[in-house]
């Protein structure tokens, strides 16, 4: 089996150079919490996650010392929202993405995303993205399997 026959072919795209605050307002459009980043040509050049979202507003000090957030202002998670409004997407992206080929099978593209611990993956066809495989697509297969006769 392929990945190509298990993809979703629905592309979760955004650009490099779009703005924080026009990621969160398309955000009910994103169907497996992560969307992937093209610059002008169309080419993957990242991938955000919700996550990474919430990164963005969280001090970076925090991950040294958890016992800083008593200290924060209670108005600072909004403060922060507003002031990360302009924030390019190719600043918070991560920028190192696994892909696959719609050729590559699926036992691939799942070792993937066991072995990195990854729910997601865009499937690539000339540095473009033409689909995605999440564990969803995976799980889906797997039952396909165990229900034929």
């Amino acid at each position: 089996m392929r990945v190509k026959d298990i993809m979703d072919t629905s592309q979760n795209l955004i650009r490099g150079s779009d703005t924080f605050e026009h990621l969160v307002k398309t955000l009910d459009e994103i169907t497996y919490h992560s969307t992937f980043v093209v610059d002008k040509e169309d080419k993957l050049i990242g991938i955000i996650t919700e996550a990474d979202i919430i990164k963005v507003l969280i001090p970076k000090y925090l991950s040294f010392d958890e016992y800083l957030i008593s200290a924060l202002d209670e108005n600072y998670f909004e403060k922060k929202c507003i002031e990360s409004r302009n924030v390019t997407i190719s600043e918070i992206m991560t920028k190192t993405i696994l892909s696959v080929h719609e050729d590559d099978t699926v036992i691939k593209a799942a070792a993937l995303m066991a072995v990195n611990k990854i729910h997601t993956l865009p499937v690539v066809k000339d540095g473009k993205v033409v689909g995605i495989v999440h564990l969803i697509n995976m799980i889906r297969h797997i039952m396909k399997i165990l229900t034929k006769d």
